[in-house]
């Protein structure tokens, strides 16, 4: 039986060896490659993760590009149609307030118009300040009629002066913005207004 062993040795180590040395270069892969792969795996799942962060914030950011061109248009509308200049609205508010007092009952005197120019916003704040007779009751109508108009105008101070019986003498000054002449200011020129030390 033995003999029969050693006439095919020939055979059999060659197969033997050729069976080690696969062994040897799986065992190779699996400690060398195999860690290769498992790191490559690794760095692959960490890139998309950071792609799919990056997608967020794209998408993010086309919002944001979105919302602030929505914004552009509507301030444009709003300095001009709402707002508009001088020169195009200040006849029209004059003549509005006016109305909406007479309508109330109160019959305005001179009107005083100083200004306030809001520097940062391309805006002018034009007052109307001017004393009527009237009761209570009519102040609150010509109020209710302010709060009820489409302009933009602002009830910024009522002042009582006396007055007889029923009759009170009233300081009423209101406002309204203008924009200025050169339109509306862009995102690099408004200045917010700066803050106040405590």
């Amino acid at each position: 039986m033995s003999g029969i062993w050693r006439r095919r040795l020939a055979v059999w180590v060659p197969a033997l060896a050729f069976f080690v040395a696969n062994l040897a270069l799986f065992s190779t892969y699996r400690l060398v490659y195999a860690g290769r792969v498992e790191s490559l795996r690794g760095t692959l799942e960490e890139r998309q993760e950071r792609h799919a962060e990056l997608e967020r914030r794209s998408q993010e950011l086309t919002r944001q590009v979105a919302r602030a061109r929505t914004s552009r248009v509507g301030m444009d509308q709003l300095y001009r149609e709402r707002l508009s200049t001088q020169r195009g609205r200040f006849t029209a508010v004059t003549a509005e307030i006016r109305d909406l007092a007479r309508r109330a009952g109160l019959e305005p005197s001179a009107i005083a118009y100083p200004t306030e120019e809001i520097e940062g916003y391309g805006l002018t704040k034009r007052y109307f300040t001017f004393n009527v007779q009237g009761t209570y009751v009519e102040l609150r109508r010509f109020v209710n009629f302010l709060e009820l108009t489409p302009s933009f105008v602002t009830l910024e101070e009522v002042a009582l002066a006396g007055g007889e019986g029923a009759q009170l003498g009233i300081r009423l000054q209101l406002s309204t913005l203008f924009a200025d002449e050169a339109g509306v200011p862009g995102p690099d020129e408004l200045v917010p207004p700066a803050e106040e030390g405590p």
